[in-house]
């Protein structure tokens, strides 16, 4: 336990000192690079709110269909009935050539 103590103050040690030595970068970043980094963030920040917003709007959309469906169950069809007799609705309507 006192020797993983030992190198973890020499790792630090050594780290603080590396620090201390070295020389500042003289790199410049341009407007490019900058308005790419602005980019790269509202574009993390715009996947993040869609991921989100996709997770809330799956089980909404599984709701309101089941909803949908008991109540077109209720009035004594399916969905695809109730299509079906609309489809037929409007062919009876138009009248024929």
């Amino acid at each position: 336990m006192i020797n993983r103590i030992r190198i973890t103050g020499a790792i630090c040690a050594v780290s603080i000192g590396l620090l201390a030595l070295s020389s500042p970068a003289a790199a410049y970043i341009g407007p490019g690079l900058g308005l790419g980094v602005i980019a790269s963030i509202f574009g993390a920040i715009a996947a993040f709110l869609m991921m989100v917003a996709g997770l809330i709007w799956y089980p909404v959309k599984v709701m309101l269909r089941k909803r949908k469906e008991k109540k077109t169950a209720a009035a004594g069809g399916t969905a695809a009935n109730a299509a079906a007799v609309s489809a037929t609705e409007q062919k009876s309507e138009t009248p024929a050539s």
